[in-house]
């Protein structure tokens, strides 16, 4: 670990607790990240509109599972979502969930 990133978690652990963390689930795995607001949109998708929301959060790399994670099943904030993508990075990483609903 260089001292950057040494650096940098020591940093979270201080600020998360003012910044906010909420609880993911993803299938039996429970994760702490900070999330952003839910982002709503309705576009025309192969069946007519869809009604798509999308969540991101951003958590430490080290508290993802070694599992693969992408297409799985996920809830936060009380709603169902899916990990539509993931960009891992050194200290943190983005994941994408996603939750469309056909009109």
């Amino acid at each position: 670990m260089s001292l950057v990133t040494a650096f940098v978690a020591s940093m979270h652990a201080q600020a998360a607790p003012m910044i906010g963390q909420e609880t993911i689930t993803i299938g039996a795995t429970s994760i702490s990240c900070t999330l952003a607001e839910i982002g709503d949109s309705k576009d025309f998708g192969n069946g007519g509109f869809e009604k798509t929301k999308t969540l991101t959060a951003v958590c430490l790399t080290t508290a993802l599972p070694a599992t693969e994670i992408i297409k799985k099943a996920a809830t936060a904030r009380g709603e169902a979502f899916r990990v539509e993508g993931i960009s891992r990075g050194a200290v943190f990483s983005t994941i994408t969930l996603e939750q469309v609903t056909k009109a």
